[in-house]
């Protein structure tokens, strides 16, 4: 069987090595079924380049230390645009559809995995490919839509907004203590997503891939190329439930801890407002 092919989009200040180190754990479970295709951003960053909050990040979506950048194309940061202070101004976007044009002219994807502003840009490639007469860039129709898209702490754009809500089924993994890019923000993305799917982790600004996480994304991904149902693959988040509170009982005149006088051969039983507790000698 074929196996799925996955465009993959790093974050800002990422690169496609910084990235494929991140996310190796979920590679390594799906290797038998999907090929995860990085790509560098076509915009090399240097410090004036990077506002506050953003920095090179490591596997783990740790801030790295502020540092000259280096030629190393391993280590070099890099973006698919740039932006203004707060966001509401992107510089370059056309120009990273023509550095993707070409790739995807050439290659097939069945779906595209993006974080952080890669997330962006994947929602940019899902609104244009599903309707190529909304951006000039994407007619002729040189690419068939993504059959799914994995969108990894992202936001809405907003520059230009996404043309319409999207179509192609999307999972959205956020993370509870994001400190970059805040749940409130990612869920907007999600909510211009038609039947957007949205699984939240407990850690920060990174794509998590404990076990749990790695199973859970091979069987989601793994479900559209053999015709499942990618909605019936179990979340990876254990649901909890909360314990009901026990009704509130009118107060007792007598003290709140009362013992009984038994007789030896008997268990001592405890009685207070709510509970009754017998002691061990009950039990055994």
């Amino acid at each position: 069987m074929r196996r799925l092919r996955v465009l993959a989009l790093h974050g800002y200040g990422q690169n496609a090595h910084v990235f494929r180190t991140q996310i190796a754990p979920t590679c390594r479970a799906c290797a038998d079924e999907v090929e995860f295709v990085f790509l560098d951003g076509p915009v090399v960053l240097h410090p004036p380049d990077q506002p506050r909050g953003f920095s090179l990040v490591d596997e783990e979506g740790f801030a790295l230390p502020p540092r000259t950048p280096v030629l190393d194309r391993e280590e070099t940061p890099r973006g698919w645009s740039t932006f203004n202070e707060d966001r509401t101004r992107y510089y370059g976007v056309d120009e990273a559809f023509e550095y993707l044009k070409p790739v995807m002219e050439r290659e097939r994807f069945d779906g595209v995995i993006g974080f952080s502003q890669g997330a962006a840009l994947a929602s940019y490639l899902c609104a244009y490919l599903e309707d190529p007469s909304a951006h000039p860039l994407f007619e002729p129709r040189f690419h068939p839509p993504f059959k799914f898209a994995i969108l990894c702490s992202g936001f809405l754009p907003v520059d230009p907004p996404l043309p319409h809500v999207l179509q192609t089924p999307t999972l959205h993994i956020l993370g509870r203590h994001d400190t970059h890019i805040g749940i409130a923000e990612s869920l907007l993305l999600a909510a211009a997503c038609e039947g957007a799917r949205v699984e939240v982790h407990v850690g920060g600004h990174f794509v998590p891939t404990k076990p749990g996480w790695c199973r859970f994304l091979r069987q989601w991904i793994g479900a559209f190329g053999q015709g499942g149902r990618p909605e019936q693959v179990l979340s990876p988040v254990p649901k909890v439930v909360k314990a009901l509170e026990p009704e509130p009982e009118p107060e007792l005149d007598t003290p709140e801890i009362r013992c009984l006088e038994l007789a030896p051969a008997a268990p001592a039983l405890v009685i207070t407002s709510k509970w009754m507790i017998w002691t061990a000698a009950e039990v055994m």
